[in-house]
């Protein structure tokens, strides 16, 4: 195969060297732009849930100041709790949303990137390069890595940002109930659970109340998983087109510490190279070391070339990003089947990717390698083999520690026979009418048919009308309505929710309109007869 050889540092054009380093300059200040993004979006959900804290405690000063009414007092604290909590859980499905997208778009701006950089560097093969041939590269280079890392990475994003959740809720309520007990009225109590600063300056002098608090971790978690799936992204794309070496690169200013430090200028094998972020709040990142060796761009290279010590082309990356496809299609349409017959046209290898893909276990169980010395033993009993005996038995057999290729194809097609089971059970439940006798369901069950049959769980205002009708009754409750309704519902301590008899009327209602409908519906037209 034809190559083209950089030359070594020593003697490298200096102008290339440069370049690369400008083009890698420019990656991080997208990076820390990205960031900051992200730490924007992440400070106005949080902004946004503070707003319904205090909205919620005003509306608590109101209920609370009831003269002589401890028991309204007490239902508005109860009320204030439950809407805090609802408070919390927006912001978590929120910035949920939000983490999982930033851990994906920085991961992928990492091997967008990482191939701009060679572009800009004008290496042969990529210098000619367009932002949209950049793009479509970047697609294929996603096609050919594992992303199980950028999994593991929104997994690990959404573990730190749960902690700060649950402090933050932790918080809110530690410093409400601490104020109601030493009796500081709400205002107080608000200005105890501090705000959300936007500016940076009267940022770093806010002190450490609750929101605050819960400010500065997130917006430090953000910015460090940013940098890590964006590095990740970058590593990735070297490991995938060749580069063997990288070069440990700090920002070389006043706030570089001495960890990053010294590592400054430190060329490590791609494959190992260290963990980035090195520490919270860390800025460095990697770039490519000298020397390096372009692979000839010839359309026949093939994955075991992709092996030799020297960088892919963009049309051999491509072409590697269709084979894979064309595999992925293949394993699909064949689980997919279902049909033992068709997963067993597949290779072992082919099988174990299904089998992992679809959380079957390629290895053997205990209770397999049981069944397989029952076979070669008959009349034996093994069931109480474990440890050593069990695995001296295994030895003794030559038993693979693998599951074999028609085990596999078994396993996997048992698999898509339970999904198509389970897809079915389910269409059926979503299309079957309540049944006639409800008492005996649990609140559970009964909630998930009222979900299945569009039964709302939450009381209509003409329920909470008639409720105030038997609770009071001479007295004409058919005005109620906004805040005249909540305070109304409040002093009878009338709860959001539909309770289990009220659930099993509603239900009973919507079978009998289901009911009524199929017979509208199957009823002949007189018009047409």
């Amino acid at each position: 195969m034809k190559t083209i050889h950089l030359p070594m540092c020593a003697l490298a054009d200096v102008s290339q060297v440069q370049r690369i380093r400008a083009a890698t300059d420019r990656s991080l200040m997208a990076r820390d732009l990205y960031a900051e993004q992200v730490v924007y979006q992440l400070t106005q959900s949080l902004k946004s849930a503070e707003k319904l804290v205090r909205s919620a405690l005003a509306e608590y000063l109101s209920l609370g100041s009831l003269p002589d009414n401890k028991l309204a007092a007490l239902r508005g604290l109860e009320k204030l709790d439950a809407e805090i909590a609802d408070a919390m859980k927006a912001l978590r499905r929120d910035q949920t949303l939000m983490f999982r997208q930033a851990s994906r778009a920085a991961f992928r701006s990492g091997v967008y990137r990482g191939i701009e950089e060679f572009s800009a560097a004008q290496m042969p093969f990529y210098k000619g390069l367009t932002p949209e041939g950049i793009d479509r590269l970047t697609t294929s280079v996603f096609t050919l890595i594992d992303t199980d890392a950028l999994d593991f990475m929104a997994n690990y994003n959404l573990v730190l940002a749960g902690d700060v959740h649950r402090e933050l809720a932790d918080g809110i309520k530690r410093t409400i109930l601490s104020g109601v007990a030493t009796g500081r009225g709400a205002d107080d109590i608000a200005r105890d659970l501090g705000s959300v600063i936007e500016d940076k300056e009267s940022f770093r002098h806010a002190g450490s109340k609750v929101f605050t608090k819960a400010q500065y971790r997130m917006e430090m978690i953000a910015r460090t998983e940013v940098l890590r799936a964006h590095n990740q992204g970058r590593i990735k794309f070297h490991q995938q087109v060749g580069v063997r070496k990288l070069e440990w690169m700090t920002m070389e200013d006043e706030r570089t510490c001495p960890v990053c430090g010294g590592l400054e200028g430190e060329v490590f094998d791609t494959d190992r190279f260290p963990n980035q972020p090195a520490h919270p709040n860390c800025r460095c990142t990697s770039m490519v070391a000298w020397p390096l060796v372009i692979c000839g761009g010839e359309l026949g290279v093939t994955a075991a070339s992709s092996q030799a010590a020297c960088v892919l082309p963009p049309q051999a990356i491509h072409d590697l990003a269709k084979q894979q496809a064309e595999e992925e299609k293949k394993l699909k349409g064949a689980f997919e089947s279902g049909e033992v017959a068709d997963l067993s046209a597949l290779t072992v290898k082919q099988l174990q990717t299904l089998a992992k893909g679809n959380g079957i276990s390629v290895a053997r169980t205990k209770s397999d390698f049981i069944k397989l010395l029952d076979q070669v033993e008959p009349g034996v009993n093994h069931g109480d083999l474990s440890g050593a005996a069990l695995q001296a038995k295994i030895k003794q057999y030559n038993i693979a520690a693998l599951r074999s290729k028609d085990d596999l194809a078994k396993l996997l097609a048992s698999k898509q026979a339970a999904i198509k089971q389970a897809k079915a059970l389910e269409e059926a439940a979503k299309n079957a009418a309540p049944p006639t006798d409800l008492s005996g369901l649990t609140m559970v069950q009964l909630k998930d048919m009222a979900k299945q049959h569009g039964v709302s769980l939450n009381l209509t205002k003409s329920e909470v009308i008639e409720m105030h009708d038997v609770l009071e009754p001479g007295v004409d409750h058919s005005g109620l309505a906004g805040k005249a309704l909540i305070d109304a519902k409040a002093k009878h301590g009338i709860p959001p929710l539909e309770n289990k008899q009220q659930l099993v009327k509603a239900l009973e209602k919507a079978a009998g309109e289901e009911l009524a409908e199929k017979a509208k519906k199957e009823r002949p037209n007189i018009s047409e007869a």
